[in-house]
């Protein structure tokens, strides 16, 4: 069944683009097409035309046959006999299915990882938290402003990453860290899909610094529990069961 596409730009798009300026135009178009994958608005069986998709996009065709390659190679997208990409049936998952992945490598990965971190690195993310947890007490004493919510999550997104990067980058295991830094390729669409409630970034933070505390212990049994339990607490806090 094919069904008629429409890709208008939204403000969870434009803010997605403004959030690194380092994207190149394949990649901002590759994320506005997982987007609308994940969101169903594209469902499986959805043709995906690459001048259509260029013209209502705004872009030339080139972007988007290079983004449509990468959604190929990921999965996402298939190419079907007749030489036209379609979208994969479930793909609409594909969030939810990584964040699968995530609960079978990084548990395993914040264990190992607990074991080679430096104090330096522990340093560092207990000053990133510290400025996360600075923003939650403002919001508490009163700051409830939007100008103030929007540095709370840039503070909180990017402790988030640290964190789980810097876990997957002294695991000591290279495939393991390999595969973790390609999960977290897609977080930024989960970041444009769902905002972050100040519900869920208070929850995160307290996750995180009970994760950050076992790698500080160096304790391998604590960090890969924190972390399940981390993952798991994501998941069910999600407002929206496709988006992780």
């Amino acid at each position: 069944m094919k069904k008629e596409i429409s890709l208008l730009t939204e403000p969870e798009e434009q803010e997605l683009q403004q959030e690194d300026d380092s994207l190149s135009l394949v990649d901002e178009v590759y994320q506005k097409l997982l987007l609308r994958i994940i969101r169903c608005e594209l469902p499986g069986g959805s043709e995906l035309k690459s001048t259509r998709l260029a013209r209502e996009i705004g872009v030339s065709r080139t972007p988007v046959v290079q983004a449509l390659a990468r959604l190929q190679a990921d999965g996402i997208v298939i190419q079907q006999k007749n030489h036209r990409a379609v979208v994969r049936e479930g793909a609409e998952n594909w969030l939810v299915e990584i964040h699968e992945l995530r609960l079978l490598l990084e548990p395993s990965a914040a264990g190992m990882a607990a074991q080679h971190i430096s104090e330096e690195e522990i340093t560092r993310l207990q000053e990133m938290a510290a400025e996360v947890k600075a923003c939650q007490q403002q919001y508490e004493d009163g700051d409830q402003s939007a100008e103030h919510l929007q540095k709370w999550g840039t503070a909180s997104r990017s402790f988030d990453y640290a964190l789980h990067l810097t876990i997957a980058d002294h695991c000591g295991n290279l495939p393991i860290s390999e595969a973790i830094h390609k999960c977290w390729s897609y977080k930024r669409v989960s970041y444009s899909a769902a905002g972050e409630t100040p519900e869920i970034m208070t929850r995160g933070l307290y996750d995180h610094l009970v994760l950050l505390d076992a790698l500080k212990q160096h304790d391998a049994e604590t960090a890969a529990a924190a972390m399940t339990m981390h993952l798991r607490n994501a998941s069910r806090m999600r407002p929206d069961r496709l988006i992780v």
